[in-house]
C-alpha cells in the first residue's frame, strides 16, 4: 500500500481519530512518507509535536500525553482506497452523544462516571444501580461502551490495544509487588539480571521492564563492562550503579584461581580482572568449536565431570582455557568428549563405504537398535578409526571426494536439461509460429460493405433501446446476450411488439414461425447465418477470461451489414483497436442518462431503506441472510443471485419492478442487462470474492451496478448509496473515478488449432494457452481465454475416451456448462455418451424446500438439468438426451419450487454448519464459537 503524502491536515486527520490522541514517529512512518527535515512544517495548532512524540491537541495537553503513553498502545486509523473509514472522534462522540440521550441519564452517568477515570471500569464498579446492567448491554450492543475480559471501557478514548495493556498490568499486579518488595531489601534496590529472572522468570521480568517497573543499568566502567542489572524505577540511579559495580568486581577477581595461566590462542591479556578471565577461558559455544564437538555434547561432557567448568557474574558458563586446550592437542585426552558425540548412520555410511541398510545391520549387530550412537560406543568397533579426530578427518576427506563427483554429475545433469530446454524452446517456438500461421486474420473483401456502430454510455441511457429499433428496421438478425435471462426478455419483447423472434440458448431452442430475427445467448451465434443485423450485448464481456471469446467471435466474424455493439465507454477504445484490425468501417453514437443520478448525502441503515432499492451484496449466502433480516422487519423483499434458475430470477425481478416488493437484494449480477427498475441502489458491502481474493469494488463495477438507480420518466433522479459511513465514502470517490478501460479481448482455440498440438486433450489445451500465440500486431488487443475448467474436465476424460468421441466432439463437450459441484454429474453423462447409453436423468428434487440447505440442493439439481438440457441442444449429443422433455419439465418444476419458497418466506438466516444456530450477519466463519472450541455437539437434523 502507497504511503500517504505528509501535509498538515493528513497529520491532524490521523490524530484526531486515534482514540488516545497520539501517537509514536516510527509508527506514524509506517504509513506517511515522512522525512526528519519537514518535520517543523508538519506542525499547527491542532497538532502538537514533544520529540518524538505527536498528539492532538485539541483532546489533551503535552503533560496528559506524556502521562498516558506510560501505559497506552494507540493504532493507526485504518485506511481503505486512500480514504479514512471513520471520522474523527470529535464527531464520533458528538454523533454518540445523541444515542446517550435517548437512553436517558443512566446512560450519561455511566459516561460521566467514566469520565472521571482514565478511560475504564470493571464491571462491577460501574454498575451500581439495578437498571445500569440493562443500560450498558445496550451501549455494548451499539458498540458506544466496549468491554475486554472484566473491564468496560470507552472506545473513543482507548484503542482495544491499550484495554489489553492495562488488563496485563493488572494481571501482573502481584508479581511486580513481589519483585518490588525483594528489591526494596537489596542493597541499592538493584540486583543483577540473571539473579531476577532465575528468581521470577523471564517473562515477568521483561513485562515489568517494558511498563517501566525496572529500569537496566549497565555496569560499563573500565573494570567492568556488560553486566546488567536491574532496578526499581525509583531507586537512586547513582547508588545503585556503585552497589552493581563493587559486587560485579569481587565476583570477577574470585574467578581467576579458576581460569588457569593459559591464555587462548591469538588473545592478548586483559587489563582488567574481567578482561583477564576472559582471555583464559572458553564459552561452551567457543570451546566446543575448537574442540571440534557439538555444543550438546560438550555440555554433557560438563554434567560428566569430564572437563571443569563453572559460571561467570554474567551468568555465562566458562572453561579454562588450559583444558580446552588440552583437548585440542591431544586426541587421546579428546577422547573423553568426544565419547558423547552422536554419529549419524550416514557419516558412518561414507566412512566405511557401504550403504545405509548395511550400516544399521552393522550396528544392530553390536546391540545398537536406537536413535544414533556415540562415539564412545563405536569406538574400537566396525573397522572404525581409534579416535574421533581420526574419524572426522576420514569422513571430510572421502565427503569432499564425494561432493567432487556430485558436482560433476550435477554439470552433467544440467548440460542434458539445458539441451533438452533448448530442444523444447525450439519446438515450442515452431509451434506457436504454426498457430499464429493459422491464426484468423478477419479481413476480407467483404469488410468495406459492414460497418461496426458503437454505442457507449452509462445504463439507463438507451443504448439498447436504439440498436433494437435498427434489428427491427432490417428485420433479419440476431440480438446477442450474456445472459438467457436477458435473451428471453428481448425474445419475449419483440414478440409481444409483433416482431416475430426466435429464441436460441444454449439449453433450448423456440423456433417461431416466419422469424428473421433470433434472440440467443452469444455463444449460440452462427457467424455464416448473421442476418442483415447484429446487436452484441454487454460489450465489456469481450474482455471477460473465460468467455470473452464468444464476443470476439460474434464481433469479428459475423457477416452482417451492421454491427450494433452495445457497452459502458471502457469499451471504446478497444473496440477502435479490432475494428482497425479487421479493416471494418466503425461509428460511434455516445449516449447519455436518461434519468440523473447522484450518491446519497447519509448512509442508510438496514431498517430504514427507502423502498424500490436494490441492495447489493456478492455471495449467495449474504443475499439469502439479509432477506430473512428484511423480513423479520416486515419488509417485502425479492432477491436475484447467480445460482438462481433465470426463470426464477425473472419473477423474483418481475415483482420488485410491479411493487408487490419493495426491496429487491441482489449480487452483481444485477449488473448485467437485467431489466430491473429502481430508484435506488444501496451497497451493503464493496468487497467481493472474484475467484482468488477479496478486493476493493473497481470504479468500472460500482459504475455499473449503481448505474442501474434512478428509472426514465418515474424517478426524478436515482441515488446510490451504502449501509455505512465508511462504505458512501469509497462508493462516493469510486463512482466518480474514472474506470479502467479494457485492453484485450479473449480467444478460445478452435479443433484446428488443437490438431497442431501433440499429448493428451487437457495437454492441448494447456499448451495453446500458455503459447500465447497471438500475431505481434495484435498481441496489444487480443490474449487467450482462461481454459482452467475446461482442462479439469478434459482430465476427468482418458485419451482413449477422446479419441472415441473425436477430437471435435470432446473439445464441445468439455465446454458444457459445468462448476465444480456439476462436475461428477457431467462425466456420468461423458460415460454415458462414451457407451452409446442415454443420459443419466439429473438428480432427484428435495420434495420441499424448508431451510437453505434444501434450497441449496435444489439449485443443485437445477444445474444438472443445465447440463442434460445444454447436450440435448448440441448436434453430436442429442441423440443421447430422449428425455428432453421431461427434464425441462423438471426443471420448470424445480424453478417454480425455488421460486414459492423464496415467496414464502423460509428462513434463509446464516448457520453453522456444524450446530445449525443462527449467525449473524457480521460472523466471518461458518460455524459458531461454541462449535470452534469443542463445546457443541453437531446436530444432524439442522447440519444436514
Amino acid at each position: 500500500m502507497p504511503k500517504l503524502e505528509p501535509t498538515p491536515e493528513i497529520i491532524e486527520n490521523i490524530l484526531s481519530r486515534i482514540p488516545e490522541g497520539f501517537i509514536r514517529y516510527d509508527m506514524l512512518c509506517q504509513r506517511v512518507a515522512l522525512h526528519r527535515d519537514m518535520l517543523a512544517e508538519l506542525i499547527n495548532d491542532k497538532v502538537g509535536r514533544d520529540g518524538d512524540w505527536w498528539y492532538d491537541n485539541t483532546r489533551l495537553t503535552r503533560d496528559e500525553m506524556h502521562e498516558q503513553r506510560k501505559w497506552a498502545k494507540p493504532y493507526f486509523p485504518e485506511i481503505k482506497a486512500g480514504v479514512f473509514t471513520q471520522e474523527s472522534i470529535l464527531e464520533r462522540m458528538a454523533e454518540r452523544q445523541g444515542r446517550i440521550d435517548q437512553l436517558g441519564s443512566t446512560a450519561q452517568h455511566m459516561f460521566d462516571t467514566l469520565a472521571q477515570t482514565k478511560g475504564y471500569m470493571r464491571k462491577d464498579e460501574l454498575c451500581k444501580e439495578a437498571d445500569d446492567e440493562v443500560k450498558l448491554n445496550l451501549l455494548l450492543a451499539s458498540d458506544d461502551l466496549e468491554q475486554f475480559e472484566g473491564l468496560i471501557y470507552d472506545p473513543l478514548r482507548l484503542s482495544n490495544r491499550s484495554i489489553k495493556q492495562v488488563e496485563a498490568q493488572e494481571k501482573l499486579a502481584p508479581a511486580r509487588q513481589a519483585v518490588t518488595d525483594y528489591l526494596t531489601g537489596q542493597a541499592g534496590q538493584v540486583a543483577p539480571e540473571t539473579e531476577l529472572i532465575e528468581k521470577f522468570g523471564a517473562y515477568t521480568i521483561d513485562a515489568l521492564i517494558s511498563f517501566d517497573v525496572l529500569k537496566t543499568l549497565q555496569v560499563m566502567n573500565p573494570q567492568h563492562q556488560g553486566v546488567t542489572w536491574l532496578r526499581l524505577s525509583s531507586a537512586d540511579p547513582e547508588q545503585a550503579r556503585t552497589i552493581a559495580t563493587e559486587s560485579t568486581e569481587s565476583s570477577w577477581k574470585n574467578l581467576l584461581d579458576k581460569c588457569g595461566k593459559v591464555i587462548r590462542p591469538g588473545i592478548k591479556d586483559g587489563k582488567t580482572v574481567r578482561m583477564q578471565v576472559l582471555a583464559r577461558t572458553y564459552t561452551v559455544t567457543s570451546a566446543a568449536q575448537r574442540i571440534g564437538v557439538r555444543q550438546n555434547t560438550l555440555e554433557r561432557a560438563i554434567e560428566e565431570d569430564r572437563i571443569e567448568a563453572f559460571e561467570d557474574p554474567e551468568g555465562r558458563l566458562r572453561l579454562p582455557a588450559d583444558a580446552v586446550e588440552a583437548a585440542f592437542d591431544n586426541p587421546e585426552y579428546a577422547e573423553h568428549i568426544t565419547a558423547y558425540e552422536p554419529v549419524s548412520s550416514n557419516d558412518l555410511a561414507i566412512v566405511l563405504d557401504t550403504s545405509f541398510p548395511s550400516v544399521r545391520r552393522r550396528l544392530q549387530k553390536i546391540g545398537l537398535r536406537r536413535g544414533e550412537p556415540h562415539w564412545g560406543d563405536l569406538r574400537g568397533e566396525m573397522d572404525l578409526p581409534d579416535t574421533y579426530r581420526e574419524f572426522r578427518a576420514i569422513l571430510k576427506e572421502k565427503t569432499e571426494t564425494f561432493r567432487e563427483q556430485r558436482e560433476q554429475e550435477r554439470e552433467s545433469e544440467d548440460k542434458r536439461l539445458e539441451v533438452e530446454r533448448k530442444e523444447e524452446r525450439e519446438r515450442r517456438n515452431s509451434l506457436r509460429a504454426k498457430l499464429v500461421a493459422a491464426f484468423p486474420t478477419w479481413r476480407h473483401d467483404g469488410r468495406s460493405e459492414q460497418r461496426i456502430i458503437l454505442h457507449v454510455g452509462p445504463p439507463n441511457s438507451g443504448k439498447t433501446y436504439q440498436a433494437l429499433q435498427a434489428l427491427k428496421e432490417a428485420g433479419s438478425g440476431w440480438y446477442l446476450a450474456p445472459l438467457r435471462l436477458l435473451a428471453f426478455e428481448i425474445f419475449d419483447r419483440l414478440n409481444q411488439q409483433g416482431v416475430f423472434c426466435n429464441l436460441l440458448t444454449g439449453e433450448e431452442h423456440v423456433p417461431i414461425l416466419d422469424a428473421g430475427i433470433t434472440a440467443a445467448t452469444v455463444e449460440m451465434f452462427n457467424p455464416q447465418q448473421s442476418g442483415r443485423c447484429v446487436i452484441i450485448d454487454e460489450a465489456q464481456m469481450l474482455a471477460d477470461a473465460d468467455r470473452g471469446w464468444a464476443w470476439t467471435r460474434a464481433l469479428m466474424e459475423s457477416r452482417s451489414a451492421d454491427i450494433h455493439v452495445i457497452g459502458p465507454e471502457t469499451v471504446r477504445s478497444l473496440i477502435v483497436q479490432m475494428a482497425t484490425a479487421a479493416a471494418i468501417p466503425l461509428e460511434i453514437i455516445e449516449h447519455e442518462r436518461l434519468a440523473p443520478i447522484q450518491i446519497a448525502e447519509h448512509s442508510w441503515p438496514l431498517q430504514d431503506l427507502p423502498p424500490r432499492t436494490i441492495l447489493v451484496a456478492f455471495s449467495r449466502q449474504l443475499v439469502l441472510h439479509l432477506k430473512t433480516e428484511l423480513e423479520r422487519m416486515k419488509r417485502t423483499v425479492s432477491v436475484v443471485y447467480g445460482n438462481l434458475p433465470p426463470e426464477v430470477r425473472r419473477k423474483q425481478a418481475d415483482r420488485f419492478a410491479n411493487g408487490e416488493t419493495e426491496i429487491c437484494i441482489a449480487t452483481d449480477a444485477v449488473g448485467m442487462g437485467l431489466n430491473l427498475p429502481a430508484d435506488y441502489v444501496c451497497f451493503y458491502e464493496i468487497e467481493k470474492y472474484d475467484g482468488r481474493n477479496v478486493r476493493l469494488l473497481t470504479a468500472a463495477e460500482v459504475q455499473q451496478i449503481g448505474g442501474r438507480a434512478g428509472r426514465y420518466g418515474l424517478s426524478t433522479v436515482g441515488e446510490i448509496g451504502a449501509t455505512s459511513k465508511r462504505d458512501l465514502k469509497v462508493i462516493r470517490q469510486l463512482f466518480a473515478e474514472q474506470a479502467d478501460v479494457l485492453t484485450h479481448a479473449r480467444v478460445a482455440p478452435t479443433v484446428e488449432d488443437l490438431e497442431l498440438i501433440p499429448g493428451s486433450l487437457a495437454s492441448k489445451l494447456t499448451q495453446w494457452s500458455s503459447l500465447g500465440s497471438i500475431p505481434d500486431s495484435l498481441r496489444s488487443a487480443i490474449q487467450t481465454a482462461d481454459m482452467s475448467e475446461r482442462i479439469e474436465l478434459a482430465n476427468m476424460l482418458t485419451d482413449r475416451e477422446v479419441t472415441l468421441l473425436g477430437l471435435e466432439a470432446a473439445l464441445k463437450i468439455v465446454n458444457a456448462p459445468t462448476r465444480q459441484s456439476t462436475r461428477d454429474y457431467w462425466y456420468q453423462c461423458a460415460r454415458h455418451i462414451l457407451t452409446d447409453k442415454a443420459l443419466p436423468l439429473p438428480p432427484v428434487a428435495p420434495s420441499q424446500i424448508t431451510n437453505t440447505i434444501e434450497l441449496e440442493s435444489i439449485e443443485y439439481c437445477v444445474s444438472c438439468a443445465d447440463i442434460y438440457l445444454w447436450l440435448s441442444q448440441r448436434r453430436e449429443f442429442g441423440s443421447f438426451a430422449p428425455h428432453g422433455d421431461e427434464v425441462r419439465e423438471i426443471r420448470t418444476g424445480c424453478s417454480l419450487q425455488i421460486d414459492g419458497a423464496l415467496l414464502r418466506k423460509i428462513n434463509t438466516m446464516k448457520r453453522c454448519s456444524r450446530c445449525g444456530a443462527p449467525l449473524s450477519i457480521q460472523h466471518r466463519f461458518n460455524i459458531c464459537d461454541n462449535c470452534f472450541r469443542g463445546r457443541t455437539p453437531i446436530n444432524h437434523s439442522t447440519a444436514g
